[in-house]
């Protein structure tokens, strides 16, 4: 008679112990929302989220030896940056920036007993963006302007990232390149370690999802991953080549358009660089070989920050924005953070960041699916700002953990 209360004592508990856990992702997606129609509220939610996370593992007082030590590593450098910076307000602002992932991997270490309670949060997450997918196509096929559109001044009208005649898909979180991430890596982490009912259904939802996000940087990731985890590796080009003939047979036009589209960012952002992503690249590399090696300062080159507080270094390198004044970063993360670190400071930061690939002792099954984590991060950065985006790093490195420590909980944690 007396177990009872005590079975719903530990329920509700368990509740709360689940909304504290999600707390801080629920921040940063609503701060993701208010972003495009409120915008003064978006930075402060990320800035509670991070705090919240940072306190969450202080309580934990365990840590990872390797992510501390490394962190002690960057310390220095951090505080010269600081120190050094043109304007003390882009200073703390983009400061704050390169603590996101600092604190999503600490908050990772205390939550590294909750996999299966997150993968299946996720895989939930990443549905109701994909049916929430189908209200965007509504409401885009009855015309007008929907929440996510953003506004160019430049051009004086509204962007609705359109692409090959169809809307690039968004979902909830009203970002393409972040639905099409969240759908690779819902696909990879489903595949790999979902026992449930209707797990090929689950699959082919997320692949058609995120080829809907028509991120080509995604698509690349995801066919290479697939690539490189078949055996029959021929198997899998014969395959793509029959679907590519199969979707120009029916879809001409479609195929043609992502083509045409794929040449474009290729020689524009690789090739010839005419772009402001190609020549905060064609930056980088200048300091790199002037040796740079503790950099200009937080807040001075490619965030959000240097441009809202005008930073010099952009007339110092006579930097190009190309047709894109309206960018608020050079839409690049590495030239932002070796331009402002230098060589070393900038090395010693992403040592932070991979961590846990160095100091763990990963067996194969579950190196392969943290290192496709880690890849569609790192590579997504090469033509983004991702790794100073929250919502990419609440998504994707609060898993490296947990999945390191899944199946090895003691019975009575």
């Amino acid at each position: 008679m007396q177990a009872e209360p005590i079975t719903i004592q530990n329920t509700r508990n368990n509740h709360l112990r689940n909304i504290m856990i999600l707390f801080p992702a629920i921040i940063i997606i609503v701060s993701e929302i208010l972003m495009y129609f409120q915008s003064p509220l978006s930075s402060p939610l990320k800035v509670a989220a991070v705090f919240y996370m940072m306190f969450y593992a202080i309580l934990k007082v365990k840590y990872h030896g390797g992510l501390i030590f490394s962190l002690m590593c960057f310390l220095p450098f951090f505080i010269y940056a600081f120190v050094i910076s043109f304007n003390i307000n882009a200073a703390i602002e983009e400061g704050i920036r390169y603590l996101f992932p600092i604190s999503i991997l600490l908050y990772s270490y205390a939550l590294k007993r909750d996999f299966k309670f997150l993968l299946y949060s996720f895989i939930i997450f990443v549905l109701i963006n994909d049916a929430w997918q189908i209200v965007n196509y509504i409401n885009w096929m009855r015309g007008g302007r929907q929440w996510f559109y953003t506004y160019n001044p430049y051009w004086n009208t509204w962007v609705s990232n359109e692409t090959s005649g169809i809307i690039r898909a968004t979902g909830i979180v009203g970002f393409f390149g972040l639905f099409g991430f969240i759908n690779m890596l819902a696909f990879f982490l489903t595949k790999r370690y979902y026992q449930g009912k209707g797990k090929l259904i689950l699959l082919i939802i997320f692949v058609v999802c995120m080829f809907l996000s028509f991120s080509y940087k995604t698509l690349g990731t995801f066919l290479l991953m697939i690539f490189l985890e078949m055996k029959n590796k021929m198997r899998i080009l014969l395959y793509v080549l029959g679907i590519g003939l199969i979707a120009f047979i029916t879809m001409p036009k479609l195929v043609l358009s992502m083509e045409k589209n794929a040449r474009y960012r290729i020689m524009e952002y690789v090739v010839e660089g005419n772009s402001a992503r190609g020549d905060s690249y064609r930056v980088m590399f200048e300091e790199i070989g002037r040796f740079n090696l503790f950099g200009r300062g937080i807040g001075a080159f490619g965030g959000p920050s240097s441009v809202r507080y005008n930073s010099p270094v952009y007339k110092e390198v006579k930097f190009n924005w190309y047709t894109t004044p309206e960018l608020t970063t050079t839409d690049t993360y590495y030239p932002h953070l070796f331009v402002e670190m230098g060589i070393i400071g900038g090395l010693s930061y992403m040592f932070i960041i991979v961590s846990p690939l160095i100091f763990l002792r990963w067996n194969y099954d579950k190196f392969k699916i943290v290192f496709v984590i880690y890849f569609a991060l790192l590579f997504d950065a090469l033509f983004a700002y991702s790794i100073n985006n929250i919502a990419y790093l609440i998504l994707s490195l609060i898993f490296i953990y947990p999945i390191y420590y899944y199946n090895e909980q003691p019975k009575n944690p």
